[in-house]
């Protein structure tokens, strides 16, 4: 899952590097606001927590799916089309983005 929040300056996304799985943890690692420099103009800013958004990692279901077709191909020798359901790893990966990404989108922090 990526953080990410836009620049109001130059309109390109922000990744943001933290490990908060949801916006109450973010918000208990950084605060209420917190400030984020933008890597193409410069710009420093602040931004409050409900204005931060999560992404799929594309990067991570593209991983699964190698690892997944790699097992695939593995198991396809040794046992046959069983092997087949091992392409199940990557649908698997790619759900549970989608539901941390949901988890963090949906919640947001009351405004002071």
């Amino acid at each position: 899952m990526n953080i990410l929040t836009q620049c109001s300056n130059c309109k390109k996304d922000i990744l943001i590097k933290l490990q908060a799985s949801t916006r109450p943890d973010l918000q208990m690692e950084k605060g209420n606001e917190f400030e984020v420099k933008c890597n193409y103009c410069g710009n420093r800013q602040n931004r409050h927590v409900n204005d931060i958004r999560a992404e799929v990692n594309n990067n991570v279901v593209l991983l699964g799916f190698g690892i997944g077709a790699l097992v695939s191909v593995i198991l396809w020798n040794f046992y046959g089309a069983i092997g087949a359901v091992s392409m199940t790893i990557p649908l698997l990966i790619w759900k549970q983005q989608m539901n941390a990404v949901k988890t963090f989108n949906s919640y947001l922090i009351r405004r002071k």
